[in-house]
């Protein structure tokens, strides 16, 4: 029997194409399983505590799940750097226990009383026991840090998730801190004060398959550097929607607003209009986002596993969500598919 060459090739072509939908789902169902191992460890890791009312609270938060934003982060830099399975599930533990720790406080602080669609834990179990709920998650990642077989990477970890986790710490107290009355922060500040707050737990996720794999400053700083673009650009743009969501009432809305909002620091005059502050904020955000795209790209030289397939989607739903804004005050994003970012 004889097969023509024009046959054969696209039999071949039917193969290859076959192979790569084979390895996506392969891929998938791996990240599938490595998300599924990064919660039982967090839970196991809670189970392992004392029981008491902060345990259970704890044990609650972690129980509403969320998207797993900082889980996939580390993983997906973990694989870029090669780094082993155990390695990464640990780092992506760490980081989701530490966010999940930043997110119990900041609705406490916040007064906020859901979050996922569910209680937020004050709202569940009283502000006193949320409170130790969240110094308990973070005590327990360090714990799972502690827990690594090598030594080296342990250590390593541990220091990068006290530097982080402090860093969060302080620029929310900036946010939370009595001010003069009267007195606003400069445009520095305000930055500053911005980055702090967000960057830390974008940066940590990211660096962890870095300093695993002994990364040389230049790496480092790409890391640092498309963190703190992004992280400002999704401080800005979620100022702007906590503005769209309170716009019947905008004017009492913005009294209560922190001196570090965005809607404070994005005004050209005292009489700019509600739609030009946005405009200006959002132009912020969407260069901010830019910046970030230029160091993924520099990134991305340096690493011999790409990491765009998990960070292009992210930048590519905060840019919609800001385009939202910046089309029309108070749009929900018509146009825009999968507009939501959860970082929660």
């Amino acid at each position: 029997m004889t097969v023509s060459v024009l046959g054969a090739e696209v039999l071949s072509r039917k193969n290859a194409s076959a192979n790569v939908v084979a390895v996506q789902s392969a891929d998938n169902a791996d990240h599938t399983r490595a998300l599924d191992q990064v919660r039982a460890l967090m839970l196991d890791a809670l189970q392992g505590v004392m029981e008491g009312p902060a345990n259970n609270a704890s044990q609650y938060q972690i129980s509403t799940k969320g998207s797993l934003l900082r889980a996939r982060l580390a993983l997906a830099s973990c694989r870029s750097f090669e780094c082993s399975q155990e390695y990464a599930i640990v780092a992506a533990a760490c980081c989701e226990l530490i966010h999940n720790a930043s997110l119990v406080h900041d609705d406490l602080l916040d007064g906020d009383q859901l979050r996922r669609g569910q209680a937020t834990v004050w709202k569940r179990h009283g502000r006193g026991v949320a409170l130790c709920a969240g110094d308990l998650l973070l005590c327990t990642a360090f714990a799972v840090s502690a827990d690594l077989v090598d030594v080296q990477q342990s250590r390593l970890l541990t220091q990068y998730l006290a530097a982080m986790t402090g860093r969060v710490i302080v620029g929310q107290s900036i946010e939370i801190a009595p001010v003069e009355p009267g007195v606003q922060p400069r445009f520095r500040a305000y930055i500053e004060a911005a980055q702090a707050k967000t960057v830390p737990l974008i940066q940590l996720p990211l660096m962890t398959g870095a300093i695993a794999a002994k990364s040389g400053l230049s790496v480092l700083d790409s890391i640092r550097r498309f963190a703190e673009a992004v992280g400002l650009a999704y401080q800005i743009i979620d100022d702007l929607d906590d503005l769209v969501e309170s716009k019947a009432d905008l004017k009492s809305k913005v009294k209560s607003l922190h001196p570090f909002h965005a809607w404070h620091h994005h005004r050209g005059r005292l009489s700019d209009s509600p739609e030009r502050r946005v405009q200006r904020a959002t132009r912020h955000a969407l260069a901010a986002l830019q910046r970030g795209r230029r160091q993924l790209k520099c990134l991305e030289e340096k690493m011999s596993t790409p990491i765009t397939p998990t960070l292009g989607p992210l930048l590519m739903k905060l840019e919609c969500r800001a385009q939202a804004h910046r089309y029309s005050f108070g749009s929900n994003g018509e146009g825009c598919h999968d507009t939501t970012t959860t970082w929660g």
